[in-house]
């Protein structure tokens, strides 16, 4: 046991007051005369020895009661829970967690300005022969290299302010990497953060000893928050000229109801909607806008409220892509170059053929072109195409990616032992018009509809994919169209081919809507947006953009450029992030002056959700999982001048002696008052 303050022990001497006490009693004695003293003596020789016991308890509780009050006022503490910043193999890290939600206000000042003021504080009382490294959010390797108290104190000040939230998992594993790369035994560690529950993760976590943790919980005077969560398409595919929607979802993490708040849709820096939304307190709500492109390309686009003071959330981008055409590919046995032929009698060729919308082609899967099909949104499978199974894991591949794929079954399925066939005339029985897929082909279906007929059909195999769903119905209960989930593409399946002999699908009103909406459900249409921290990946889908020159990143403005790494894969071009972008915005992709693509990025919205943990839920979380915690710091310590006295004023030795006092003057008090 050491002491903080040993001068104070020299009040010890103070215990030879109530000895002196004891042995030189001054009170004066009164004489009473009696006639007769030998009853007295009597009495007075049976009770001495229990009065010489009653003083010595009495003494001794004295003497406690002192000693007490002394070691308490001495600040003992123990050793082993010493800050180990005077030791050379011990290395100094300072965590200043800079993810957004460090920018609400403490006080007059934003947190992550007050956490700066306070580490300089913590670098410049320890030793300047330690060595420090400053861990943020940003992961700079420039700070994560030990460095002396003015490189440290230097960091600090020009340390990066704005980064993605990085997990406590994260955090400790970098830590120990550093140490062990730079051969330290030990390591302190000063935390600043506000400790946002969802940074808190724990699970996996192997504890080191060696690494002392000092926690600084920061707690914003702003508890209460309204951001956008996310927002998306009432149908995913963007045509010139027609209508589409905005759908907006809007959080209110606030323990009041908000009622009006204006929303605001821009497209390429232009108002084109406006909306107001009430929102419950602590709950959520959905508005939607319209708007219509009339031109083909790229849009920048972003939805935004107004919420102070946390701002951070209250913009979401996203950019909204007009195809000037869709690319569809027919697998066939019978193959036509170019536009398919208008001779064809296939109703597919029919529809596709003479709409200047769609790009359509025949091919036959072994003289395929793998970039014309990794570039299209959809692929159609005839019966007879006869596709072996290295073409069957190209198509799985292609619909993994976003694709759409119609599958049509073989002539041969007839006469197939291993198909179940049948040759029954029966009617479309059910339609789930519930579904998303039927949403926007029609509000509702009369009694009376005209609905297909079929002739012939097979049992559509269900067993290859497990997310398989029944669209159309006949009236045996089995299904004539159904849909696949595989990837963030679909599958879908015909029970019938679309020859007269087989059924009347193609002359039914149906046949038309329904093959539209599967050809504009085709994917590689390209994400409305990116999230910062979590995204590292974009797929393109044009490769002839990348056949020459240097692919770089730039921002809007033209401050910040990245070289990014590519990777060619499955036909399809990778680019890879491998540092974090500097803030939510827009970017794009560029060879040379031509800009290939735009991508519209966001803050985490985990960040938004204000639950933070207190003091005592980060002393508990850390200690639980096995940390050498020496202390999780009060809101009027973190700015405490001396390390060594913040950290012992938090031991709890002391405490037991204020304790000991306390239990020596109640027993004195009880022997006096009833010990007779």
């Amino acid at each position: 046991m050491s002491f903080l303050y040993p001068n104070m022990l020299f009040g010890l001497f103070a215990l030879a007051i109530p000895i002196v006490i004891h042995l030189f009693n001054f009170r004066r004695h009164k004489i009473v005369y009696f006639s007769n003293t030998a009853t007295l003596k009597t009495i007075e020789q049976e009770n001495a020895k229990t009065k010489k016991l009653k003083y010595i308890i009495s003494l001794i509780m004295r003497m406690l009661f002192i000693a007490g009050l002394v070691f308490a006022f001495a600040y003992p503490y123990n050793p082993e829970q010493k800050l180990k910043v005077d030791d050379a193999d011990n290395l100094v890290a300072v965590y200043i967690d800079n993810s957004m939600s460090m920018h609400n206000q403490s006080s007059e000042i934003s947190l992550i300005e007050d956490a700066r003021a306070s580490a300089r504080k913590i670098v410049s009382n320890i030793s300047p022969s330690q060595r420090f490294v400053l861990l943020t959010n940003s992961r700079q390797p420039d700070n994560e290299y030990p460095m002396n108290q003015d490189e440290m104190l230097m960091s600090i000040d020009a340390m990066q302010t704005e980064a993605s939230p990085m997990s406590f998992n994260n955090l400790y594993e970098n830590l120990q990497m550093i140490m062990k790369r730079n051969g330290f035994k030990s390591a302190s560690l000063f935390m600043y953060s506000d400790f946002q529950d969802n940074m808190m993760s724990v699970d996996g976590l192997v504890a080191d000893s060696a690494i002392q943790l000092v926690a600084m919980p920061l707690k914003s005077d702003y508890q209460q928050n309204i951001y956008i969560d996310t927002v998306w398409l009432s149908s995913p595919i963007l045509q010139k000229g027609l209508a589409n929607e905005i759908n907006v979802r809007v959080v209110n993490e606030s323990g009041k109801d908000i009622n009006g708040l204006p929303v605001n849709f821009e497209i390429d820096g232009k108002s084109v909607a406006f909306n107001t939304i009430d929102i419950p307190a602590n709950g959520k709500n959905e508005i939607a806008m319209q708007f219509v492109l009339n031109e083909s390309g790229e849009k920048t686009a972003a939805v935004s409220i107004n919420d102070y003071p946390i701002t951070f959330d209250d913009t979401y981008n996203f950019v909204l892509n007009v195809r000037p055409i869709i690319k569809i590919v027919e697998l066939s046995g019978v193959e036509t170059h170019g536009r398919a032929s208008l001779q064809s009698v296939s109703p597919i060729a029919t529809l596709f053929s003479n709409d200047s919308l769609f790009d359509y082609h025949v091919m036959n899967p072994y003289r395929i072109d793998q970039q014309y099909l990794a570039d299209c949104q959809m692929i159609i499978i005839d019966g007879d195409a006869n596709l072996n199974e290295t073409m069957w894991q190209t198509i799985i591949d292609f619909a993994k990616d976003g694709g759409s794929v119609v599958v049509f079954p073989s002539e041969v399925s007839e006469h197939s032992e291993s198909s179940e066939f049948s040759d029954d005339t029966l009617s479309i029985s059910a339609i789930s018009s519930n579904h998303e897929f039927f949403s926007d082909i029609f509000v509702s279906i009369p009694n009376n509809a005209d609905l297909p007929k079929v002739y012939k059909h097979v049992q559509i195999d269900k067993k290859h994919f497990s997310n398989t769903l029944s669209l159309i119905l006949l009236q045996n209960g089995t299904s004539f169209f159904t849909l696949s989930k595989i990837g963030s593409g679909n599958i879908f399946s015909f029970a019938s081919q679309l020859g007269k002999d087989w059924t009347n699908f193609a002359d039914n009103s149906l046949f038309v809507p329904i093959m539209y909406k599967i050809a504009m459900l085709g994917g590689q249409m390209g994400r409305l947006s990116y999230t910062l921290g979590i995204d590292k990946d974009i797929v393109i889908n044009d490769l002839t953009a990348f056949s020459e020159g240097d692919i770089r990143i730039r921002d809007e403005q033209g401050n910040f450029e990245m070289i990014p790494m590519v990777e060619m894969c499955n036909n399809r071009a990778l680019v890879r992030l491998y540092d974090e972008l500097p803030g939510a915005g827009f970017y794009t992709i560029n060879k040379g002056d031509e800009i290939i693509e735009t991508t519209a990025w966001n803050d985490n919205r985990k960040e938004s959700k204000m639950k933070f943990l207190d003091r005592e839920e980060v002393d508990k979380l850390l200690k639980d999982n096995g940390l050498n915690v020496l202390a999780v710091m009060k809101s009027d310590e973190i700015h405490s001048n001396d390390v060594m006295e913040m950290m012992i004023r938090h031991s709890m030795i002391w405490k037991s002696f204020i304790l000991l006092s306390l239990i020596s003057l109640l027993i004195e008090i009880l022997v006096l008052r009833f010990w007779k």
